[in-house]
């Protein structure tokens, strides 16, 4: 069984899309509201967007836009780390942070970039 999972992981990493975006995406804002909305784990959401399983992938792009959040409010990160910690028991005051200030990131966010694979 761990054998099938892990080949799973494999073939999701090789054929996935590789972001060429380093900077501020705007597929870091879909990945934290899905990560508020939809109730799934990071694994499940992991694999959702063709990371691995064990991919921190959306842990980083959800930390990036709760940065955001803090900044735009201007609220200390030390002051809210378990908020940051924590995402989903606070998913309903990160919720209103995001639909105040969602037009404004995706507006400085830039449209994900994908390397073509070969």
């Amino acid at each position: 069984m761990q054998n099938n999972i892990r080949q799973v992981d494999k073939i999701k990493y090789e054929t996935r899309p590789v972001i060429k975006t380093r900077k501020f995406s705007t597929i870091q804002v879909e990945i934290f509201e899905q990560v508020l909305l939809s109730g799934k784990t990071n694994q499940v959401l992991n694999v959702q967007f063709g990371y691995t399983r064990r991919s921190h992938a959306v842990v980083d792009h959800s930390k990036k836009v709760m940065y955001k959040l803090l900044a735009f409010e201007n609220l200390s990160r030390s002051e809210y780390q378990e908020r940051i910690t924590y995402p989903r028991q606070y998913s309903f005051w990160w919720n209103c942070l995001l639909k105040k200030h969602k037009q404004r990131m995706l507006e400085m966010a830039i449209e994900t970039a994908y390397y073509l694979q070969a």
